[in-house]
Formats: C-alpha cells, sequence, structure tokens
C-alpha cells in the first residue's frame, strides 16, 4: 500500500473502534471492517501491523484479556478519539 492509502487504513481503523468505544474488536472483525471500506487487499498481518504502529501512537491500546490472552482484542484511547475530533472525523 502506498503511503496515502495506509493513512487512510489507519483512520478507518480508529474510526471502527470509535464506532464501539466501550468494547474491544479481534483483528478479524477489523479487517473485515477495512475490506468493507475497499482495502479489499488488505491482510491480517497488514492490519497488526497498523494496530501496532496506532498503539505506538498511543491512538490504540490492546484489552487485557486474562482469558485467551493470544486472541488480541484492540479498543480506541481517549487520544485516539481526540485525534479524530481534532481532525473533524
Amino acid at each position: 500500500m502506498s503511503p496515502a492509502e495506509l493513512e487512510r487504513l489507519r483512520f478507518r481503523l480508529l474510526e471502527t473502534l470509535r464506532e464501539v468505544a466501550g468494547t474491544e474488536l479481534p483483528v478479524s472483525t477489523l479487517l473485515q471492517a477495512a475490506r468493507l471500506a475497499g482495502f479489499r487487499s488488505a491482510e491480517p498481518a497488514t492490519i497488526a501491523a497498523e494496530l501496532s504502529y496506532l498503539a505506538d501512537k498511543g491512538f490504540v491500546a490492546a484489552a487485557d484479556k486474562a482469558l485467551s490472552p493470544e486472541m488480541r482484542e484492540w479498543r480506541v484511547t481517549a487520544a485516539g478519539r481526540d485525534y479524530l475530533a481534532s481532525r473533524g472525523i
């Protein structure tokens, strides 16, 4: 993906997580959301890499799961919500 496409994908991931704020989503659900948004060639590894990038920025966080921690789920953080709000999204 081009840098512009990656930026749009990151926004889509943040928007998807903001839409369900207060809950967490697995990579598989975020992948489906990305594909529905037009990122048809997106793969699980791409989504996971972009979630790691967004986590490094403080915009998303992995859920703290005591049961089945290998099945990572993600949530938007306050910083992620504020970032979207500051961009009018």
